[in-house]
This record gives C-alpha cells, sequence and structure tokens, in this order.
C-alpha cells in the first residue's frame, strides 16, 4: 500500500514593498516646517493645537478716542452734578443718586451751612426742650435681653 501524497505546497508570496524613494518627488525641508502644527497654550494644563491657516491675525490697534467730552441731553444739561459742586453752591441732592436725572439744589448757600435757606430749614430743625419732648415708643418684643 501507498501512502498518501503530501499536498503541495504553495509558492511562497514576496511581502510587498513601499515604493522606493526616487519615484516619489523630492521635497524641500523647510516647507515641511511651515506645515508643521503650532502649538498654543489656552491656560493652565491645556494646550489647543493650530494649523498654518488656524492661526489668528494680529489685533489691529483701537482707533484714537475722543477727547471732547460729550454734550449732557438736554433735561439734565441745567442741573448741578457731582463736578460743579463748590463752597458757594448748595449741596442738597435731588432725587435718587441710582436715577439719570440725580442733581443737587445748586441755589446760593446759607453763609456758614452747605445748603440754601430753604434746605437749612428741613436739615436743621430746632429740638424740643428735653422734658416737653414724648418718650419713644416702646420696642417690640419687649427689646433687648439684659443680663
Amino acid at each position: 500500500e501507498k501512502a498518501a501524497e503530501p499536498a503541495p505546497r504553495p509558492a511562497p508570496v514576496a511581502p510587498p514593498r513601499p515604493a522606493p524613494a526616487a519615484a516619489a518627488p523630492a521635497q524641500p525641508a523647510a516647507p515641511a516646517s511651515e506645515n508643521t502644527p503650532r502649538i498654543v497654550s489656552v491656560g493652565p494644563g491645556g494646550f489647543l493645537r493650530q494649523g498654518p491657516g488656524d492661526q489668528q491675525a494680529p489685533i489691529p490697534p483701537a482707533p484714537p478716542r475722543r477727547l471732547v467730552p460729550a454734550k449732557p441731553s438736554p433735561e439734565i444739561a441745567d442741573k448741578t452734578s457731582l463736578l460743579d459742586l463748590n463752597d458757594r453752591i448748595c449741596r442738597w441732592p435731588m432725587g435718587h443718586p441710582g436715577e439719570p436725572d440725580f442733581h443737587f439744589c445748586g441755589d446760593k448757600v446759607n453763609p456758614g451751612f452747605p445748603y440754601c435757606v430753604e434746605h437749612c430749614g428741613r436739615a436743621y430743625q430746632a429740638q424740643l426742650p428735653r422734658g416737653a419732648r414724648r418718650a419713644p415708643p416702646p420696642l417690640p418684643f419687649g427689646g433687648p435681653r439684659v443680663r
């Protein structure tokens, strides 16, 4: 009896080789460095990769500022502002400081006082003698605790 013959072996196949370097077009070294992405820091521990086309252009300088102050609106043009105050002008505030039409009285002062005669009457009211005053109202909940 004959032994079975071994199966024929396939011919060895050579692994594919890369194309020879001479076939590729030669590139100079300088443009290769231009195309490498630049790494830019964006803060502590973070980096942002930017290619050559992604890089930001420099910020243009700001236009020169106006040196002439703007004219105030007509409704507040004749009002006394904080910058207009001096020793001879009444400093009584008119309106709320947060509002755009806030201003000061601006009349001539009562000598020796910071306000005009009308506002001195409001600011400096005469006190009644101590015995003629009413007792203050009681404090709520019996007042503060005393030890």
